[in-house]
């Protein structure tokens, strides 16, 4: 009977222990540990080279529209020619914005692409630099209703570093 009693007062302290536990917390930024680690510098490289020649394409393409939108707009043309203008002008803009729409998605699907094989290396890399520091609690910033975060919890540079260790070490 005493070795219950004794238990059931060790449980109970055990318990109340446990229950005021400190509860560390730390707050990271996903895509800003992604992008600023070199991880993220070599995607952008890559995207850069991909895609680059491409933007500029469209780019000339969207100020060769506003010439032609400014030529239109000054009248400058005889009926007949105006209509054939602004025909054109709708055509290049509807085209614009298709080519544009396929740029977007194949940027998207690219970034995708070479992100996936980062998330799992960036998922472990803070579950263990939490585990070390003795985090609890660790949450994105983009996280819904994340509305206020105290100085010192943002953990970010300190994850980038440690992504950066774990690429070097080749995980």
């Amino acid at each position: 009977m005493k070795r219950v009693c004794l238990l059931s007062v060790c449980f109970v302290f055990l318990l109340q222990a446990v229950a005021y536990a400190e509860t560390k917390i730390a707050v990271f930024d996903l895509q800003e540990m992604v992008e600023e680690s070199q991880y993220g510098k070599e995607i952008k490289a890559k995207m850069d080279a991909k895609f680059m020649s491409r933007g500029q394409q469209l780019n000339k393409e969207r100020d060769s529209l506003a010439n032609l939108k400014k030529q239109i707009d000054s009248k400058a043309f005889d009926e007949k020619t105006l209509q054939d203008k602004v025909m054109e002008f709708r055509r290049r803009a509807r085209d614009l914005n298709e080519d544009f729409a396929v740029f977007q998605k194949s940027i998207k699907a690219e970034q995708a692409k070479l992100i996936a094989p980062i998330t799992p290396v960036a998922q472990k890399v803070i579950k263990d630099f939490c585990v070390a520091k003795g985090y609890t609690l660790a949450f994105d910033k983009q996280t819904p209703g994340l509305t206020f975060i105290a100085d010192g919890l943002d953990v970010t540079a300190e994850l980038v570093k440690a992504l950066d260790a774990a690429k070097k070490a080749g995980k």
